[in-house]
């Protein structure tokens, strides 16, 4: 058969050209808006912190410093106690959130994320922007309000782990090392008072029984209660609502788009597949690695690359661990909005949709488990999709060349594979591909999420991360992004005109 190529990829001509130079150069005021370096200051002194007990993924290197150390710890304790992955990366935001808030209030460069105060009587000039890290990481995994639900067992090796990191600084009787405790307290709380109320986990949704192009429950091995529905109200870190960016309508079921893009995914998504590659198939597990892991090492790994000290490793962190947060949220709207179907429903119940061009297999099963959640937009889309133009922002350029690791078994915790991605075009492409391959997702549906993460990504960053220096809403960069992340085009730049490998 000759695999659907929606127009999206194949445009060319002048008017792509012209979008194309337009996003480079409203990407690059965002840079001078975030000031001359960005994240990318290496200047700072080398630091006293301690070896790190934790990596964010087993036998691979972090940043050497508190701020990469106490990341990898964050990330092992929200893997044990939160079980969805969306809610472990907004679990995350609020640890990199509160480093960040704690490693600036002492070291400047950069605007908070939360505004605190922190008691007179504490010397911020001399604090251990180290126990700072570390005391604002340890608050917020401790704290009732996050909700983390660790074993006992968990609960007392992380308490020691902080004890031992404290005592290799050298103690609370070193002044620096109280007032680093101090300012980190005081980070993590004022956070915690500024987000109390921001969701409710108690939130759960009934999908309503099999119709045309509505979400129900795959069959098991699926699980059949509704993935983390409070994330679609929650109060975003930074965007003003969920709702914001919310994606536009999936495609009518009596459309040739539809029966496009279902046949698309039926024929390559299967677990039977005859016409996925190898390739493909290796690409579609890649992405089933658990997100929590894949994206915190990933940042952590620019932050390496790219000599990043520990102001700008915090601040890369807590850049990328917010707008995942913000991203889902958005995500989850969109999904929750629109409670579409699965592939693997919509096929196997095809009669239902009215539509000659899509015929039923009952039989049918995808390459990998259906997650609990509607399918549109594609979750992977709108958070790939924002951290690819995150680290575009970041590193000044559309070519990142940024290395991934991921799985190569399909299971979430293998991490044996690695790809590298040159361009922003790259990540974007093959996390649109991958989703498909994966028989999880419609094209347009990861498209969609691209586009939405995106808008987050350029929306957040003309507000926040911002060098204490002044900045105007009236300058170029804000002008530029707030025009870019109020459009809804329907072709997205840089997806380039083919996809490789259909």
């Amino acid at each position: 058969m000759t695999p659907y190529l929606p127009r999206i990829l194949r445009t060319r001509g002048h008017r792509g050209r012209r979008f194309g130079r337009a996003l480079r150069a409203m990407a690059a005021a965002v840079i001078a808006a975030l000031g001359a370096g960005g994240a990318l200051a290496s200047s700072a002194a080398a630091t006293s912190a301690p070896v790190c007990p934790d990596s964010v993924i087993p036998n691979v290197a972090i940043v050497p410093n508190s701020v990469g150390c106490w990341n990898a710890i964050a990330v092992q304790a929200v893997r044990l106690g939160s079980p969805y992955q969306v809610q472990g990366l907004i679990y995350m935001g609020y640890a990199q959130a509160a480093v960040y808030d704690a490693v600036t209030k002492i070291e400047g460069r950069y605007v908070p994320y939360d505004d605190f105060a922190v008691p007179e009587s504490v010397d911020v000039s001399s604090a251990s922007p180290d126990a700072a890290t570390a005391t604002a990481a340890y608050t917020i995994l401790t704290s009732s309000f996050l909700h983390l639900n660790l074993p006992a067992s968990a609960q007392v090796a992380l308490s020691a782990k902080y004890a031992d990191y404290i005592a290799a600084l050298g103690g609370v009787q070193e002044p620096a090392v109280s007032a680093g405790i101090a300012v980190g307290q005081a980070a993590a709380n004022g956070l915690i008072d500024d987000r109390t109320g921001d969701r409710d986990e108690s939130i759960t949704f009934t999908p309503g029984p099999l119709s045309p192009g509505g979400w129900t429950f795959a069959p098991p091995p699926s699980l059949q209660s509704a993935q983390t529905p409070w994330v679609a109200v929650m109060r975003p870190f930074m965007l003003d609502s969920p709702s914001q960016f919310r994606a536009d309508p999936p495609p009518a079921l009596s459309s040739r788009q539809w029966a496009r893009e279902f046949n698309e995914v039926k024929a390559y998504g299967a677990a039977n597949s005859s016409v996925r590659s190898p390739e493909q198939t290796a690409i579609a597990k890649f992405w089933n690695a658990n997100a929590v892991n894949q994206s915190n090492q990933a940042f952590q790994d620019v932050a390496l690359a790219h000599g990043m000290d520990l102001v700008g490793t915090a601040r890369l962190l807590a850049m990328g661990d917010l707008v995942d947060s913000d991203a889902g949220a958005a995500c989850w709207d969109s999904k929750y909005h629109y409670l579409f179907w699965r592939p693997i429903m919509a096929i196997r119940n095809a009669e239902i949709a009215g539509n000659p061009a899509t015929q039923p297999d009952p039989a049918w099963t995808p390459l990998l488990t259906t997650p609990n959640h509607p399918e549109y937009p594609a979750a992977h889309g709108c958070e790939t999709g924002a951290e690819a133009e995150l680290f575009a922002a970041v590193l000044g350029t559309r070519r990142i060349d940024v290395t991934i690791r991921g799985s190569a078994d399909g299971t979430p915790n293998d991490w044996s594979a690695t790809r590298t991605f040159s361009r922003v075009s790259d990540l974007q492409r093959e996390i649109v591909n991958a989703r498909v391959w994966a028989g999880l997702h419609y094209r347009q549906s990861a498209l969609e999420g691209v586009v939405l993460g995106g808008k987050v990504v350029y929306w957040t960053l003309q507000r926040y991360f911002l060098p204490c220096e002044p900045w105007t809403e009236r300058s170029p960069a804000s002008a530029a992004v707030v025009a870019w992340a109020s459009a809804r085009p329907r072709r997205w730049p840089g997806m380039g005109s083919h996809v490789p490998g259909i």
